[in-house]
């Protein structure tokens, strides 16, 4: 098996794809076409080409929240990736089956008949709508019916107010409600296909006393957001879901434990969870490190590494991205391209068939690697160990989570030891781990605070302005040095501004707003004094050196919140300043010259 990736332009696709053609092998061609929010024309556009030069081959594509292109969380839109198959009776024959009703019957008839008719069938990739299925139904279906020796993986096709959840295949049109399903073959073709979570359970269990559909109403007879408010004092509001990403809860499900993460909070406590969680089900608190993540990542990699595969396909779920931070989330994904090469997106859940069952789960990463013939050494480099993760040590968020375990088991309450763990891991909860500023939820809430606070009259004391910071060309620093390098220089830069905020002596506040990109909250500083400070900044981040890439620079944009307005405008302001910072050569400071200017 041999792989080639593109991302599509129009004016290059048709000669990657006569390129890909003349590669072709004795075996079959299958392709895959993920989107992150590309134009439906784009997409039809690349499938003609492909129906035109490479008539025999498959393809199947989706809807993503983000596409593996090159071992990395890409922020490009279409990204196609072609599989050849180099032996003569490798197969891979699809199925697209619609949902639209619901009748999870209609599929088991299908799915049934579509298995009848397949010999040497090997492993099953399968991607689905998760939101518009019975996916229960759907997964205890596939477990039935599919033989036992059979590995199936996938993911869920990923939609939000951007754009719907889709699936297409070759010859049907798009589809935003059912399964589709790669049915893999051959009698020289081998999988070794793993799941990895990372969050580790956090103090004691809980019971579901009043659940209904995706909401958690009750947790042991109380509200279920108790547990996020009393021990880790995370705020009821439109920022929940991010401050609260990195404590999903783990549902035990026989002898495999899942993870369900909440996506909002009403006003009574009840949450709004990203899957069903039946009433009478054990849940227990669980929390996400990422030297810990890291740590069950590369033991996965080391598995994989053994197998010797051709082709790694990988499904990692967008609140991992989240978790991460955007394109910081291919530190999870660059250690498996250095084995094979990947394909794959960040899905809306996960799909994984272990140990004879089928299971939808949720802050999962899906690996498979697939390879044709004998594994050969020579296809296994060895593994680079990921910068900065050491089994011999724990990282202090992991030292006080096993306090905090060790002391429930003892039934210790009230002490004054837990109560300074549990208020160390409330601090952790609104931080970003890398920079140490605070994480974007958080920033969020403190912006939202003020400008609600001050709105109808924001000037003198009550003026508020923000500051949104990027730093140029910071990919081709990731790229060109490593992210080791890249995370030194978001460190570096951080001090500096948290340095500098500290020194304004008022309640200022600066965040990491995501990747490379900061937010700063300045109350009382009109936009001319907000202005002056984000050139001191910028020229205190001009003066920083680095041992490989030198010197940095850094755009600002500048907006001074107005009466009456909202924070989402105010920032969107900032943003449009900022866009100007970076259309005037970069490394300087552009202040908004209007309300609402877009």
């Amino acid at each position: 098996m041999k792989q080639f990736q593109t991302v599509y332009e129009e004016k290059t696709f048709q000669a990657t794809v006569s390129e890909w053609k003349s590669q072709c092998a004795s075996g079959p061609a299958f392709i895959h076409i993920f989107s992150d929010g590309a134009d439906e024309s784009e997409i039809t556009a690349a499938c003609a080409i492909i129906d035109e030069i490479m008539s025999d081959a498959a393809y199947i594509g989706s809807s993503a929240s983000g596409c593996i292109y090159e071992g990395k969380v890409s922020t490009e839109k279409l990204v196609i990736s072609c599989t050849f198959f180099e032996k003569q009776d490798s197969f891979v024959s699809t199925r697209l089956f619609p949902l639209d009703d619901g009748d999870s019957s209609a599929f088991r008839a299908s799915l049934r008949e579509c298995l009848n008719g397949l010999q040497g069938l090997k492993a099953i990739e399968v991607i689905t709508t998760i939101d518009t299925i019975p996916i229960r139904d759907v997964c205890q279906i596939i477990q039935e019916e599919v033989p036992e020796d059979i590995p199936v993986w996938g993911g869920g096709a990923f939609g939000d107010n951007s754009f719907r959840a889709f699936l297409f295949k070759k010859g049907m049109p798009f589809c935003d409600a059912g399964v589709l399903m790669s049915f893999i073959g051959g009698t020289d073709f081998h999988i070794q296909y793993a799941y990895v979570s990372g969050w580790k359970p956090l103090g004691y269990s809980m019971n579901v006393t009043r659940a209904e559909g995706y909401v958690l109403h009750e947790l042991d007879g109380q509200p279920a957001y108790q547990i996020y408010e009393h021990y880790l004092r995370i705020p009821n509001d439109d920022h929940i879901f991010y401050n609260a990403l990195e404590f999903p809860f783990a549902v035990q499900h026989e002898d495999r434990t899942l993870l369900r993460h909440t996506l909002s909070c009403d006003q009574n406590g009840a949450l709004t969870m990203s899957t069903r969680i039946p009433e009478g089900s054990i849940l227990h608190l669980t929390y996400g490190d990422p030297e810990t993540i890291m740590q069950d990542v590369m033991e996965c990699v080391r598995m994989i590494s053994d197998f010797a595969p051709d082709v790694i396909s990988v499904f990692d779920c967008f609140g991992r991205k989240t978790f991460w931070g955007g394109t910081e989330g291919s530190r999870e994904i660059e250690p498996f391209h250095q084995i094979a090469p990947t394909y794959g997106f960040c899905t809306a859940g996960e799909l994984i068939r272990w140990k004879n069952s089928m299971d939808h789960h949720n802050l999962t990463l899906v690996v498979a690697g697939m390879r044709e013939g004998k594994a050969e050494i020579q296809k296994a480099p060895a593994v680079r160990k990921e910068a900065g993760v050491n089994e011999s040590t724990m990282s202090m968020i992991n030292r006080l989570v096993n306090f905090i375990n060790t002391a429930t088991a003892e039934v210790i309450e009230a002490s004054a030891e837990v109560m300074e763990a549990n208020a160390t891991l409330s601090r952790m909860a609104i931080t970003d781990r890398l920079t140490k500023l605070y994480n974007r939820g958080e920033i969020q809430r403190r912006i939202t605070e003020r400008i609600e606070a001050k709105k109808e009259a924001p000037d003198g004391e009550n003026a508020t302005s923000i500051i949104m910071i990027d730093l140029d060309d910071f990919k081709h620093i990731n790229d060109t040095y490593g992210h080791q390098e890249g995370d030194q220089v978001l460190m570096r830069v951080s001090d500096l501004i948290q340095q500098k905020v500290q020194g304004l002596n008022t309640d200022a506040s600066a965040g990491r707003w995501g990747g490379e990109e900061f937010m700063l909250m300045l109350p009382g500083a009109t936009q001319g004094s907000a202005a002056a400070f984000a050139e001191e900044l910028r020229q205190g981040v001009e003066k920083l050196r680095f041992e490989k890439c030198g010197k940095v620079s850094a755009s600002f944009g500048v907006a001074q919140a107005q009466p009456g307005e909202d924070p989402d405008p105010l920032a969107v302001r900032a943003d449009t300043a900022l866009y100007k910072a970076k259309a005037k050569g970069k490394n300087t400071v552009c202040v908004s010259t209007e309300k609402n200017e877009q």
